[in-house]
């Protein structure tokens, strides 16, 4: 069974098959075959796990160069074909990798700055050993750690029940050149992809970075985008501590389909509880990592 990035794909999809079903139960001579969709053969693509339409094989050809007739036929009962080959934007694709959340363990290995620090705030959480803050321009941003990462070990030391500032001494008693972390992605959090309305709107209502109010009928409402829960990425871009409107116009600025991190509020009030305002504002990493 595939897996759609947002509703709104899903609803998509389920359109052509259900037409596809109907011109199938015409003679051959009433319609044409459904090949194709937004310039690609049908039968050289399938959805990956996320969602995505991926080629079925290394030797299928990826986009045809020169444009085709219209998918669906415009002959059925008399109806126009709601899809063309042409029409790239009837299956939004999602936004880059760099915002998902991988479901897996890295190894990372950081040398730490002329202070002797990666750049790292860790806490403790319910056993567990998290990162609160990553400082823009430091070893540990420049390694691709980010906020949420939970941290298994440092310089195999496991870290499970052991204090934030237990941890905190591991990386300072660590050499120099040979901090290793191993990490996992950001497990408290969760991603989803929301479509712009006609207005440009996501259907959300945001104050101090929380999802307040869901528009009903928006995209966000179909794709299940809760209130009281903390937006900490828009596209793999970190947003903590900027202010409202600074998130709005940003949001603004992104293309039709954004992909938001979002963490449960109280999760994130106890994450950052030992961190000041300004902190996060001013100090935080908000480079786009390398998907």
């Amino acid at each position: 069974m595939p897996l759609y990035p947002t509703f709104e794909d899903s609803k998509v999809d389920e359109i052509i098959n259900h037409q596809s079903k109907k011109l199938m139960g015409l003679p051959p001579e009433t319609y044409s075959p459904v090949t194709g969709c937004m310039g690609m053969d049908q039968i050289h693509y399938r959805y990956d796990e996320f969602g995505q339409l991926i080629p079925s094989s290394v030797s299928s050809p990826v986009v045809r160069t020169t444009p085709s007739q219209p998918v669906l036929s415009d002959i059925v009962q008399g109806q126009p074909a709601l899809f063309t080959s042409a029409d790239s934007s009837a299956i939004q694709k999602s936004s880059g990798d760099s915002a998902e959340i991988k479901y897996g363990i890295r190894r990372i290995v950081l040398c730490k700055d002329n202070n002797g620090k990666v750049g790292v705030q860790l806490i403790s959480v319910n056993n567990g050993i998290f990162i609160s803050f990553v400082r823009n321009q430091s070893p540990a941003a420049l390694g691709g750690l980010r906020f949420g990462d939970q941290v298994l070990a440092i310089c195999d030391r496991v870290l499970a029940g052991l204090s934030s500032s237990k941890a905190m001494r591991l990386i300072g008693k660590a050499a120099q050149n040979n901090v290793v972390f191993l990490v996992r992605d950001r497990p408290l959090e969760r991603t989803i992809v929301v479509n712009k309305n006609s207005s440009g709107c996501l259907g959300i209502t945001v104050e101090h970075g929380m999802i307040t109010a869901i528009v009903k009928d928006s995209s966000a409402a179909r794709n299940g985008v809760l209130t009281n829960h903390q937006i900490v990425e828009v596209d793999g871009q970190n947003v903590l501590g900027l202010k409202d409107k600074q998130l709005i116009a940003l949001l603004r600025q992104r293309g039709a389909s954004v992909r938001l991190t979002l963490l449960p509020h109280a999760v994130y009030r106890h994450l950052v509880r030992h961190l000041w305002k300004n902190q996060l504002r001013y100090e935080m990493d908000r480079s786009i990592p390398e998907a």
